[in-house]
């Protein structure tokens, strides 16, 4: 039986960095996935995809607006979804090329295609993806579960649910459909919708909840729900609850109940499941090795250890963020804290993240009510893009960038940006958060003009002012 150093489980964000870094360091690594390929959920039908259509959908949404800008462009845009598509085939291929390559290059990092099961707290069996025949049985000294998730699709009534799409599905259409049915208006429900919408797909969107977009803050939510209200192509049902999907004469039948308890129907090209995800956990057989789980993933301590000495659980398999950077964060700390002892926490109060949505929404640090609940005392500050000079340039005049600091050093604990281009700026709100930046830094920095990131500064300056004053009101 051959034996490891480190056994990883799953090549997504949250495994091969941990492989990649443990082989450099001189560990004899075996990397396994059941894909065969490095990438894991965020290459193929994940963070990857989605944004190439979406770049193309934006693309084209432009082409419509032109006039706008003092361009006459002539004849009436179109377009091919099949070019969009093998473009992202394209990307795709580009970035698994780059990592086969980077693993070839470290001598003791081993990769596996295969489905990886416990055996033991010390052993795993690999299994043929293709024939469910065992390959090999190996051992391990350390090992790091990094298998992601999946789409969770409800338990709904009727012949049309094993027909729906999810994001996997989705990603591999050539055709685009003439109108489709969204099933959750969370992160990845909003950004398809308004996708679709920018090229010319009825869309409908059905959300169980009040609002959209639970973990954002409301004031956010609620200016991109009502600005999305009032696009052509989208129409939303708040509050409602999907019953049945029913499919005949190759169209979807899909039966919500509505607020008030009656019931509507929708007849779409194509539904779309977007209402949540689960943890990888079934092949993995982790009572063999004693690993406390539940149906809400594996739990982990500070360190990302479960309560099996040597065995750790990073990314979306944990309870935790599901992000694929901060998958990959988890990943460096838990190969850390392999090479060096558990010496490494993680801390999430320093994460961040971006929704790409129209316009964008990114996040770091704390909310309000996060930094309330932990016991701050806080000041909040706000800025509208809607007199921004750079987003006037831009024809986005539109969104709002929120400051959350403590009240008594003005130290940044939370930024939040509603805006054209959020993503771009989400590095500065990180970096900010991160390093523990008061407001005072932020305002004494020289930020470009005209820039958006500009705003940043007159906000800093605005509440700095106001923490002054109140200073010298309690003084006096």
């Amino acid at each position: 039986m051959k034996k490891y150093d480190v056994v990883i489980i799953g090549a997504g964000p949250g495994g091969t960095p941990a492989a990649i870094r443990l082989a450099k360091a001189g560990k004899n690594v075996l990397l396994i996935d059941n894909r065969g390929e490095p990438g894991g959920e965020c290459l193929f039908e994940g963070c990857i995809p989605s944004k190439t259509l979406e770049q193309s959908a934006d693309y084209f949404y432009l082409l419509k607006y032109m006039k706008d800008f003092g361009i006459n462009g002539g004849g009436t845009p179109s377009i091919n979804w099949e070019k969009v598509v093998r473009k992202k085939n394209d990307i795709i291929q580009q970035r698994l090329e780059m990592e086969l390559k980077l693993f070839e290059s470290i001598p003791t990092l081993n990769f596996m295609n295969g489905e990886a099961r416990f055996v033991s707290s010390k052993k795993i069996e690999i299994i043929s993806c293709a024939t469910n025949k065992l390959i090999e049985e190996v051992s391990f000294d350390y090992a790091i579960i990094a298998t992601g998730s999946k789409p969770f699709i409800p338990p709904f009534e009727g012949n049309g649910v094993s027909k729906v799409w999810t994001n996997k599905e989705m990603f591999e259409e050539e055709d685009l459909p003439k109108s489709v049915l969204i099933i959750g208006a969370g992160a990845i429900g909003v950004e398809f919708a308004q996708m679709f919408a920018k090229v010319n797909v009825r869309t409908t969107v059905v959300e169980m909840l009040d609002r959209i977009l639970p973990p954002v803050e409301t004031n956010f939510a609620n200016l991109l729900y009502e600005k999305m209200k009032k696009e052509d192509k989208i129409d939303i049902y708040l509050s409602s609850e999907v019953k049945r999907i029913d499919y005949e004469k190759e169209k979807f039948l899909t039966t919500f109940e509505l607020p008030d308890k009656s019931t509507k129907r929708i007849s779409s090209d194509r539904v779309i499941v977007a209402s949540g995800r689960r943890p990888n956990l079934e092949p993995l057989r982790l009572e063999k090795a004693a690993i406390d789980f539940n149906k809400r993933g594996i739990a982990v301590d500070k360190y990302l250890e479960t309560n099996v000495e040597g065995i750790y659980a990073v990314g979306d398999i944990i309870n935790g963020p599901t992000f694929a950077h901060t998958a990959t964060y988890e990943a460096l700390i838990a190969a850390n804290n392999i090479l060096n002892g558990n010496m490494q926490q993680v801390d999430f109060t320093k994460n961040s993240w971006v929704l790409f949505s129209d316009p964008e929404i990114a996040s770091a640090g704390l909310t309000e009510k996060q930094a309330l609940d932990s016991g701050f005392k806080i000041i909040t500050g706000s800025y509208d893009y809607g007199k921004d000079v750079r987003a006037q340039i831009n024809d986005r005049p539109f969104g709002r960038l929120k400051f959350v600091a403590e009240k008594e050093t003005g130290r940044l604990l939370g930024i939040h940006i509603f805006t054209e281009g959020a993503a771009d700026l989400a590095g500065e709100a990180v970096l900010a958060v991160s390093t523990e930046s008061t407001i005072k830094d932020i305002a004494e920095a020289i930020h470009p003009h005209p820039t958006l990131t500009e705003s940043f500064g007159v906000l800093a300056r605005q509440m700095l002012a106001e923490l002054e004053k109140n200073k010298m009101e309690m003084e006096g």
